[in-house]
């Protein structure tokens, strides 16, 4: 049964349409949303209002984050939060002025008693704007329990009309355990969905698992009148009607939103394979306040078929279902033979292997000798034979192609892949590329072997120690890829170079250096990279769970507009695993004579290039330091560009009427370090230091004035530093009448 929060009858805080851009628990970097974001027109200004009866506790300014941000104590023991305002009303506009210049701080705090500043439901108390951290103008608001936790507004008496139904996208099913296989894979697996009725919604086939599997939803909700893709409410699992998991958007605890990488799947995040919600616990995500404690999720089915049903629902109570099946067996394999060739067909034999019950169905694909998928090979007729089954083929279709079957038995049971060229000339094994790469799920790691083109030999992995050497048998899963078998992180320590090996004449041998660490929630452990100048460090709380980590070096990096690497470009890996804590990096100055002004290490960012780590240098180890959340791509690298003032107003040399001359602003930006914050800028006026903003997405610097600028001549001087210490100044002079 889906359950809603008790409503209360709150105003809207706007004196504008219902109109929302974000809502509550959508993903960001590292946290959770936390409140709504009303849309404003795209403009500043709007009023905003008490949505009940309270008293205003506390006011905040700075330069980041929520900006001009307002705290509405209500009487009924919640707190609203109205973030990103432009300006207060003029009593409070008044105490900010009067804070800033006390402290002589742009960023300031206030708290409020209860008999200070009362207010009434609907009472004006601020204006919209975009401070802050806002990519546009809008409000966030927010409401709070007495204990300071995140409620969704929409489930606590913020009201929308709403009659959409959620839209559900796809369905991944993921390994949990070392056995585990989605459709003869050991890899996560993603399944589209199929629209049945208005609000149901189906696998397109049956899905054979095995071992300890967990489902997770990619889904978003939508809002009546509006356009936007929304965060769902809630979602609901069951297996053969049976509840196991339930999830609800409602609350949650600040101390628990780093969580988000582990309530949705961080990998697949960072894969770009899309957002999913889990719908089973882990040992990390079992806190969290918005998923039902006693459910677990973590799926390990008896033999069989089972009904799958997932009830995404949203705050207005819109439902949609989605239905499945789940084949539970082990994986079989099969074997394929051409038995005869005409020109227009080919026949052959899918022989199960190792198991009695007789191969029923089957899927084909083609792919080029490249390893390109190309298209589905329908069979033109098909026939048992005993165990076998015999499938006529399209000749024009497969010829000079490398086919992959995938069997399906009697029971439903699902072969993994079978590879059979057909007229194909394999590649030369010496001379083909071969890349490496580590899949390292929840409880296990996988190696994949890549080549460039198709060979007919079968590689192995050795990973080679100083106690001993561990080989791993290696399975063709596409016509150029080989994966092997799954180990746990244990079995990785101690490793000092993988070997890929081509048996052959020669035997063809590929090393790679690698020594991976394995994390400890009792001691801190550390990597370097294979030339020894960078380290990673994990501290007992860096990680979730035992993760094997390691650092490559980058072969080709990503070039840097405005800069200059300074050493190699090393990817701290496993890439794609969440930190629970930040982890420490150090990376030595590879050339002893270089000065470290103007250095710092970076981290490459898809969406912004490459991107500032605060850095510090030690001149005595001759190393950068700093910390991360994420595991990614770093360097050192040299700035030695200016920060860039523009757009200044006044203009220099301009000549303007005393009342047209309201706001002093520029537009400051550093193309590749960044500016830190207001405190790396300054505005001077007529020798006198301004208290401005500093809006950090669009850059800008702006001071209101209090009073019209006296007639005459004026100097405006404006200085910016980055973060690696580049500085400019631009001085204009103008005159007022």
């Amino acid at each position: 049964m889906v359950s809603f929060g008790l409503a209360q009858d709150y105003q809207w805080p706007l004196k504008l349409d219902k109109s929302l851009s974000s809502n509550f628990g959508e993903y960001r970097p590292r946290r959770f949303h936390a409140g709504i974001d009303i849309k404003t027109k795209g403009t500043t200004g709007h009023e905003i209002l008490a949505v009940s009866d309270g008293y205003i506790s506390r006011i905040k300014v700075s330069s980041g984050g929520y900006g001009k941000v307002l705290y509405l104590k209500l009487n009924d023991g919640n707190t609203a939060v109205y973030a990103h305002l432009d300006a207060y009303i003029p009593i409070l506009n008044a105490i900010v002025k009067l804070e800033q210049n006390r402290q002589n701080t742009y960023s300031i705090e206030k708290y409020f008693s209860k008999n200070e500043l009362p207010v009434q439901k609907g009472d004006l108390i601020g204006y919209t704007g975009e401070t802050g951290g806002a990519f546009a103008p809008h409000l966030h608001f927010e409401l709070r329990d007495a204990t300071n936790r995140p409620l969704n507004p929409l489930s606590h008496g913020i009201t929308i009309y709403d009659k959409r139904l959620p839209v559900p996208e796809s369905i991944a099913i993921v390994p949990l355990s070392r056995d585990a296989v989605i459709n003869g894979s050991n890899l996560p697996q993603i399944f589209p969905l199929r629209r049945t009725k208005t609000d149901e919604y189906e696998l397109p086939d049956t899905i054979h698992v095995f071992g300890k599997i967990g489902l997770e939803i990619a889904a978003t909700d939508k809002i009546s009148d509006m356009p936007n893709k929304y965060n769902i409410f809630g979602a609901v699992l069951s297996i053969d009607e049976v509840e196991q998991y339930r999830i609800e958007f409602d609350r949650f605890s600040f101390e628990q939103t780093h969580l988000i990488e582990v309530e949705r799947d961080n990998s697949l995040i960072r894969l770009n394979e899309g957002e999913f919600h889990r719908l089973f616990s882990t040992d990390a995500n079992r806190v969290l306040d918005f998923i039902n404690q006693p459910s677990y999720g973590q799926l390990q089915l008896t033999p069989g078929y089972h009904k799958v049903t997932i009830r995404l629902f949203d705050h207005a109570k819109n439902v949609v279902k989605i239905k499945g099946t789940l084949f539970s067996a082990p994986p079989i394999s099969i074997t394929a033979t051409i038995l005869n060739w005409s020109d227009s067909t080919v026949a052959i034999s899918l022989k199960p292997k190792g198991s009695p019950f007789p191969i029923t169905d089957f899927v084909c694909y083609s792919f080029k000798s490249k390893g390109y998928a190309e298209q589905k090979v329908e069979a033109t007729t098909t026939h048992s034979d005993q165990r076998n089954l015999i499938v006529n083929l399209p000749t024009q279709e497969v010829n000079h192609r490398i086919l992959q079957f995938i069997g399906i038995n009697k029971l439903g049971a699902v072969s993994i892949p079978y590879h059979l060229p057909i007229n194909i000339t394999p590649a030369d094994y010496m001379t083909v590329d071969i890349e490496l790469s580590i899949s390292h799920l929840q409880n296990t790691i996988l190696f994949q072997v890549e080549t460039s083109s198709y060979i007919s030999q079968q590689p192995q992995i050795t990973l080679r120690g100083k106690a001993k050497d561990l080989s791993l048998n290696l399975f063709r899963i596409s016509p150029t890829a080989f994966l092997s078998d799954p180990l746990i992180p244990d079995q990785f320590e101690g490793t000092d170079e993988v070997i890929i090996i081509i048996e052959g004449s020669p035997v063809r041998e590929t090393r790679i250096r690698m020594k991976p660490a394995i994390s400890s929630n009792k001691m801190i452990t550390a990597v370097v990279s294979p030339d020894g100048n960078c380290s990673l460090q994990a501290l007992p709380t860096t990680f979730y769970e035992k993760t094997a980590f390691w650092i490559e070096n980058v072969k080709i990096p990503v070039p840097v507009s405005g800069g200059t690497f300074i050493g190699k470009t090393y990817q701290l890996q496993p890439f794609d695993r969440p930190l629970q804590d930040s982890a420490r990096i150090a990376i030595i100055l590879p050339t002893m004579e270089r000065n470290p002004k103007n250095m710092g290490i970076f981290y490459y960012d898809q969406k912004e290039g490459w991107t500032y780590l605060p850095s510090r240098f030690s001149e005595k180890r001759r190393m950068f330091f700093t910390t991360v959340y994420s595991l990614e791509a770093i360097a050192v690298i040299e700035d030695t560009n200016e920060p860039i003032i523009k757009n200044v107003f006044p203009g220099h040399g301009g000549y303007y009427q005393f009342q047209d001359v309201k706001t002093l602003s520029a537009k400051i930006f550093d193309e590749l370090a960044g500016i830190n914050n207001e405190e790396s800028i300054s505005m001077i006026l007529d020798g006198k230091n301004l208290i401005f903003e500093y809006q950090p997405i669009k850059k800008i610097v702006r001071y209101i004035l209090d009073t019209p600028l006296e007639k005459g001549e004026h100097s405006l001087v404006i200085e910016a530093t980055d973060r690696v210490g580049n500085f400019t100044r631009k001085e204009v002079h103008f005159s007022v009448n």
